[in-house]
């Protein structure tokens, strides 16, 4: 009997998965084709083929399976992989197929068993997450906080006498394993997960699990001091972004008391640089504010290639804008380099949404960046300004930074007046999410990339979806007010949202 099926093998960026391929089209009686590093590949006879997310993006492999009987992913160990970043896309590609109908053979593989105990374990217990267990969040010298995401102040840093014992963080991480809820803490996850959308606490916390090794939340309690340091040294920014305020942007601040618009009244304390214990560093995020623009990054950029601790991955949330020699320079020292360029509109609308920055420059300093050999990571807020028009951005990610990974997330609270969940015109909301699916981007595999789209997506397909025109008039009334303010006209940049305006009546 003639094998008659078509089968796309995955597997890691090494010579062992054609190898492997060949020893099951062996053992099927039938031929391995060897490699497919072409999107548009169409298989012309029955047998094994092989591939990897190095050779193809994820959403080329999602199209390119739709011509295949079986995608079947090699059972090789995590420690295989050239990063276990690879080996987790791999295995959540295979999700996602099994997801879209495809005929998948992965799960019985024991490499992917540990991966499947946590996914499946964070969306059991809709309260743990890595944070407390191993990261240290200071927000501009005076404050810890659980994560970024989260304003309330857990512990002033000055206080924190050892992290590991500290009464307050033993408290949460207690909760947190017991599956105990904090929404004092932790709403903007809860409020991602209650509208179906993959949250920072289960996304990150899946990334951790596997570069740790942990088989189990024993694994993360054994940890003695930070390995992850998540820091914003001021408020220093050169840019004003629609969605900011003015604890993260000075130029907001100086804008909001002209305006008088009621201040958050932040103190700021010593440089958070000061607190980093480097015995345990696996990692550190520097955010803003803008990073590239403050004394301090610099200083410690300096400290760091002075005392030859510079084998950390360094994580820089940026807006693109400026990367001097200097800074370039310094960051040439660092082996691990990661840029994450934050982009909310295609060309013209990132510059109105993202006040001050220039969509033209934002490229060319990520093409320089790359090409000293640092990585490109993306961030995108989904807001009432971008969610009718992402699709231009998302296509320009498949053009410009085709192997990047993207963060994507709701603004704030997804009840807030900028929210995406609120447009009154959901028919050009849903034609652009559904032409955001059929980008390669969708299947990047970032945090909460294809649950946030896909969320919107059932979100405005609701028959008797209605839009809050309090809301909505909120919007405006702000929107308008920045804009005289920076001598600016919505219709000019996103000139939907300025039509959208008629609905403010609910006639």
């Amino acid at each position: 009997m003639s094998f008659d099926q078509r089968i796309l093998v995955l597997g890691n960026e090494t010579s062992d998965t054609d190898a492997q391929t060949s020893l099951l089209a062996q053992q099927a009686n039938t031929v391995n084709y060897g490699l497919i590093h072409l999107a548009d590949f169409v298989p012309a006879n029955p047998g094994y083929y092989h591939t990897t997310v190095n050779d193809l993006s994820p959403g080329d492999i999602v199209h390119l399976s739709k011509n295949f009987d079986i995608v079947q992913l090699l059972d090789q160990s995590k420690n295989s992989y050239p990063h276990y970043k690879s080996f987790v896309t791999t295995i959540r590609l295979m999700q996602d197929l099994e997801y879209e109908g495809v005929n998948t053979l992965y799960r019985e593989n024991q490499s992917a068993k540990n991966l499947l105990y946590w996914r499946n374990f964070l969306k059991e217990n809709k309260s743990f997450c890595f944070y407390p267990f191993i990261a240290s969040i200071n927000d501009q010298g005076n404050m810890a906080t659980v994560c970024a995401k989260s304003t309330k102040p857990i512990r002033n840093i000055d206080d924190l006498v050892d992290w590991q014992s500290d009464p307050v963080y033993t408290d949460i991480r207690n909760k947190m394993i017991a599956g105990e809820k904090m929404p004092e803490l932790c709403r903007v996850c809860y409020e991602s997960e209650d509208k179906g959308i993959e949250s920072a606490r289960q996304y990150e916390t899946l990334e951790w699990a596997q570069q740790l090794s942990a088989e189990s939340v024993d694994d993360f309690r054994k940890v003695t001091s930070p390995i992850y340091y998540e820091l914003r040294p001021s408020n220093k920014c050169n840019i004003m972004c629609r969605t900011c305020d003015d604890a993260h942007s000075h130029l907001i601040e100086k804008e909001r008391k002209i305006i008088g618009i009621k201040l958050a009244n932040w103190k700021f304390g010593l440089a958070p640089f000061d607190h980093i214990d480097f015995s345990l560093l696996k990692r550190i995020y520097v955010g803003g504010g803008e990073p590239t623009i403050m004394p301090e990054f610099y200083d410690f950029l300096e400290k760091c290639i002075a005392i030859g601790k510079t084998d950390f991955d360094l994580c820089i949330g940026t807006n693109g804008m400026k990367f001097s020699d200097k800074l370039l320079k310094l960051l040439d020292k660092f082996p691990n380099v990661l840029a994450s360029f934050s982009y909310d509109g295609y060309d013209k609308v990132n510059d109105y949404i993202r006040w001050k920055s220039d969509f033209t420059t934002m490229i060319k300093n990520g093409r320089i960046l790359q090409e000293r050999g640092h990585k490109i990571a993306l961030q995108t807020v989904f807001t009432m300004w971008n969610v009718t028009n992402l699709h231009e951005l998302f296509e320009f990610y498949d053009v410009e930074y085709p192997t990047a990974g993207l963060l994507v997330q709701p603004t704030g609270s997804i009840n807030a007046p900028f929210t995406p969940f609120n447009h009154p015109m959901p028919k050009l909301v849903l034609e652009s999410m559904r032409r955001c699916q059929q980008t390669k981007t969708y299947y990047t595999h970032g945090r909460s990339v294809k649950s946030m789209v896909d969320s919107i997506i059932d979100f405005y397909s609701n028959p008797d979806y209605q839009y809050d025109v309090d809301s909505l008039r909120k919007f405006y009334q702000y929107n308008d007010t920045l804009d005289k303010m920076r001598g600016c006209n919505l219709v000019d940049y996103i000139p939907e949202l300025e039509t959208a305006r008629r609905f403010l009546t609910n006639d």
